[in-house]
């Protein structure tokens, strides 16, 4: 009787134990609801944070290696953002990846619609200029300087330090080395970072083809030659192929873009002979290649002087400059035969030259 009596003593604690640590359970998960519920209502109440989208226009510059806190302090002193310490605290929740640029955003903006735009790249402020295949370098220079408001003189200074920009020795200035393509660049880009992004484009280019660095200036010389010349994408491999037979057989390239070519884009047809040969890219006058390129070349152009189709033809002809239709011959003859197509289309499109 008494054993029964203490065993069911020991089972009436162990059961008010029980009962106590389920309580003690209990309340701490209340109060551990409770605290993150007053601490929700807290944030809510202190802070400080514009409604909506916001109004008007500022541009905030994000530096490469801007931190956190350096973003916030640039958007609160531009006006973007209320209170420093809810929009900071906002970027650690959310662990916001920031990436340098220029970037146009509203005043009075709430602090998640300021991160959304500053978070994503494709946000960022671009301007975007497109030089074509065949430009010459003037040409490049003044299309550049219409495009970002850079002065063309800061451009021509910039083309000037070939060593600084990696250009092999050979090359007597820039021209050619800068890639004709679509570019995007950031409003605070220098002319400087402008050529030197163009120069390492054509580098990359020439590495995709495969070149050695020491071919470089030979391949670019003449692809640049096949870009003024050709005009259909089929014929650019077989002007590629009437070049490459005549520096075979040493014969004069005798190509009319080489006349009137000079890195000031002077006309040069004007000179004398002596002159001319002093200037050595006349082609008509000199064989061989000229002294260096004569315009930038695209990817068709270096593809197709790197890879001529085969061929003996060592003369062609545009007949139509209108449709570019051109004609590739073996012999002087059949290409002076061609020649005649020519002036007759002429004769037919007088103002051709005016348009």
């Amino acid at each position: 009787m008494a054993r029964r009596s203490a065993r069911r003593s020991r089972r009436l604690i162990v059961t008010i134990t029980v009962f106590v640590l389920s309580l003690g359970l209990i309340g701490a998960g209340v109060v551990a609801l409770n605290y993150d519920a007053l601490r929700d209502q807290y944030l809510r109440l202190t802070t400080l944070d514009f409604e909506g989208p916001g109004a008007g226009e500022v541009v905030v510059r994000i530096e490469a290696g801007d931190d956190g806190l350096v973003v916030s302090e640039k958007l609160l002193e531009a006006g973007v953002i209320r209170d420093f310490d809810s929009f900071y605290r906002l970027l650690i929740d959310e662990n916001a990846v920031f990436y340098p640029g220029s970037f146009l955003l509203k005043l009075q903006m709430s602090n998640r619609l300021a991160l959304e735009v500053l978070s994503n790249p494709s946000n960022a402020m671009t301007y975007k200029v497109t030089i074509p295949e065949g430009f010459r370098a003037v040409q490049i220079f003044d299309e550049l300087a219409k495009v970002s408001g850079i002065p063309v003189s800061e451009f021509e200074e910039a083309a000037a330090d070939l060593a600084g920009l990696g250009i092999p020795k050979k090359a007597p200035t820039i021209e050619g080395y800068l890639f004709p393509a679509t570019y995007s660049f950031d409003p605070e880009a220098t002319a400087s970072d402008i050529i030197g992004a163009m120069v390492e484009r054509m580098k990359k280019e020439l590495e995709d083809f495969s070149v050695p660095e020491d071919k470089w200036h030979r391949l670019l010389t003449l692809a640049s030659i096949v870009q003024r010349e050709a005009k259909l994408e089929s014929d650019f491999y077989k002007v590629s192929r009437v070049f490459a037979n005549r520096l075979e057989l040493g014969m004069k390239l005798e190509t009319d873009p080489t006349i009137t070519y000079s890195f000031s884009g002077k006309d040069m047809s004007e000179l004398s002979r002596e002159e001319q040969i002093e200037h050595g890219y006349n082609t008509y006058l000199l064989k061989g290649l000229p002294p260096g390129p004569i315009a930038s070349p695209g990817a068709l152009a270096i593809e197709a002087t790197l890879n001529p189709v085969e061929g003996d033809w060592l003369f062609f002809v545009t007949i139509n400059l209108e449709s570019g239709e051109t004609k590739f011959s073996k012999t002087l003859a059949e290409h002076e035969g061609w020649v005649v197509f020519l002036r007759a289309w002429e004769r037919e499109n007088p103002n051709w030259y005016d348009d």
